[in-house]
């Protein structure tokens, strides 16, 4: 009898409780409250869109035109919710992950200009373009840039978005271009630069983008091979005027061949493309001998920056020429006109200058006597207290090669 009475008991209680319990899952269900939010919505906009005004008090005038209230509101907050979306879904104002404790943010995300920390940035395609420090929207700091195949570009020092301090530049295979100092994206001040099989090129000073200074030549081999001056990007060949020859053979470690004839001798430096012209000292007591003048095998001059290929350009760098006509060759050109037809470099040559020479060694020629009425054709200008001489075979062809010598 009295487990019977419980029974009821428990059953009467269920009875009122169940009810109240189904209501509670119902109300706290996902698809209830979204069935509601929607059907509050709908409502909210079915109410804001309903644009039949009964009274003169709904609507706006605007320039003579009336304007429903409710058709301005309903106006009004469509433009908000299309901005919100644009915001979130198109420029991502929230990062869109956060991977090992580094929030990782789309190249325009609003939240990236508000920043500072170390981040990763997707660029436009969603590769990992930036790894590094942040500030005040910017790559100010230390970081890694990777190319859209996920190759490392630089590596180092930024500051406003540019390269700036230490730092290494690669190649787009991923091989080291440079390593050293950089300032507005360019190298600036020490650094080494690297060709791209990965051999040492250079290694001295730059300014903005280009060697300027005192640096080092390298061959292919990474082999140290010159060291000096340079300007423009170019090798100062007029700094090794008036060097001794002892401090030429220190600066020069390439390979070199030696024309001597008589007084004078002639030196090739084959690895930078230049020669010189050396003779002994008559008011020394040792006969140290000096350069006297500069010989540079190319049909290019680089000046201040300007390259002059024709007679023309030249005109215009330097100005009116100060000698232009036939002259009888030296034992310097004579040399310079056989390697320029050899290796057919020379513009308008046909033929060598007959020399007499005897040799004992493969880097070394006695010259016995060579063909002094062989002619070229000279532009010679002056610039800056050096004297240029500019070697062609006829008037008005382009240059073979050039001299430079004190005035």
């Amino acid at each position: 009898m009295g487990d019977n009475l419980f029974k009821v008991l428990i059953t009467s209680a269920k009875a009122k409780v169940t009810p109240l319990v189904t209501k509670i899952k119902l109300w706290t269900s996902w698809n209830f409250i979204r069935t509601r939010l929607i059907t509050r919505i709908r409502d909210f906009f079915t109410s804001l869109f309903n644009v039949r005004p009964r009274h003169k008090k709904d609507y706006y005038e605007m320039f003579g035109w009336l304007v429903s209230r409710r058709l301005a509101i309903a106006l009004m907050v469509a433009v908000g919710v299309f901005s919100l979306y644009y915001l979130f879904s198109v420029h991502s104002i929230l990062p869109s992950a956060k991977t090992e404790g580094v929030k990782t943010y789309d190249y325009d995300s609003i939240l990236l200009r508000f920043a500072k920390e170390k981040v990763r940035i997707l660029g436009k395609s969603g590769y990992l373009a930036y790894e590094g420090q942040v500030e005040n929207g910017s790559v100010t700091g230390y970081g890694t840039l990777y190319n859209p195949q996920g190759v490392v570009v630089y590596q180092g020092n930024f500051d406003k978005n540019q390269y700036q301090g230490s730092g290494t530049r690669y190649y787009d295979s991923g091989i080291t271009m440079y390593v050293g100092e950089f300032e507005q994206n360019l190298f600036h001040g020490s650094g080494k630069l690297y060709r791209e099989s990965g051999s040492l090129a250079y290694d001295g000073e730059f300014s903005l983008g280009k060697r300027e200074g005192e640096g080092r030549l390298y061959d292919s081999g990474g082999n140290l091979i010159y060291t000096g001056s340079f300007a423009h990007d170019a090798l100062l060949y007029s700094a090794l005027l008036g060097k001794k020859v002892s401090e030429v053979s220190e600066a020069y470690k390439g390979t070199r061949t030696l024309y001597e004839g008589g007084q004078d001798f002639v030196v090739v430096l084959e690895d930078i493309g230049a020669m010189y012209l050396g003779a002994a000292e008559t008011d020394t007591l040792n006969g140290e001998r000096t350069v006297e003048q500069v010989l540079v095998l190319q049909d290019s001059f680089q000046g201040g920056g300007v390259v002059c290929t024709d007679i023309p350009e030249l005109r215009e760098y330097f100005g009116t020429e100060d000698y232009a006509g036939n002259a009888s060759v030296t034992l310097l050109e004579a040399v310079a006109v056989g390697r320029a037809v050899s290796r057919g470099t020379g513009i308008g040559f046909r033929r060598e200058v007959e020399m007499e020479v005897t040799s004992e060694y493969e880097d070394y020629y006695q010259v016995e006597g060579y063909d002094e009425n062989y002619t070229v054709y000279l532009y010679s200008f002056h610039k800056d207290g050096l004297i240029y001489n500019f070697v062609c075979q006829n008037k008005e062809e382009g240059f073979s090669f050039y001299t430079i010598e004190p005035m």
